[in-house]
């Protein structure tokens, strides 16, 4: 399944079968070799968001605990499949 995100919107996506969900937003390129991704994690009324870094050029990232494959990185928009 792909799932394309625009720069600065969040996407649910589902953990796995009965195990809810989690939010990403796409920070969009920080330059020609560097993205940036942060997951929204809750538990309650308490959450987090950490930004996290990637090579433009990864070919596979965790986030999670999940792998994800890039499939295509713009400064508008990634596409992720699992």
């Amino acid at each position: 399944m792909e799932h394309k995100i625009y720069t600065g919107s969040m996407l649910a996506i589902t953990k796995g079968f009965l195990k809810g969900k989690f939010k990403l937003m796409y920070c969009g390129l920080l330059n020609e070799h560097t993205f940036a991704i942060t997951p929204y994690i809750a538990e309650g009324y308490q959450g987090f968001s950490p930004t996290i870094f990637y090579s433009a050029k990864s070919a596979v990232i965790h986030i999670l605990d999940k792998p994800f494959d890039v499939l295509e990185v713009n400064a508008e928009y990634i596409v992720l499949g699992n």
